[in-house]
């Protein structure tokens, strides 16, 4: 899993100027976030549902972290879309 933690435990294993550590840790969110932006739209061009992409980042923790309430939102949203899901196979 991705956290700023693991992104400072590696950056910690450098002898780094803090410019050259703030440069870098900016970098490695901006790559991660482009990881998830690159997941998010190949989801929608194969027909992914963008709650089952979005989960699937988060659980992961994929690009820059989120907040407990954005984590919250993201599982509610796709608990709700599994609960439609279900009640339209029952159907």
């Amino acid at each position: 899993m991705t956290d700023a933690t693991s992104v400072d435990q590696v950056l910690n294993q450098f002898d780094l100027s803090t410019q050259q550590r703030i440069a870098l840790r900016a970098a490695l969110w901006e790559r991660e976030d482009n990881i998830a932006d690159t997941l998010r739209l190949a989801g929608v061009q194969f027909g992914l549902f963008p709650q089952i992409v979005a989960e699937v980042l988060a659980e992961v923790g994929v690009g820059t972290p989120i907040s407990a309430d954005q984590r919250e939102l993201i599982r509610n949203q796709f608990n709700a879309l599994m609960e439609q899901l279900r009640q339209q196979f029952e159907n």
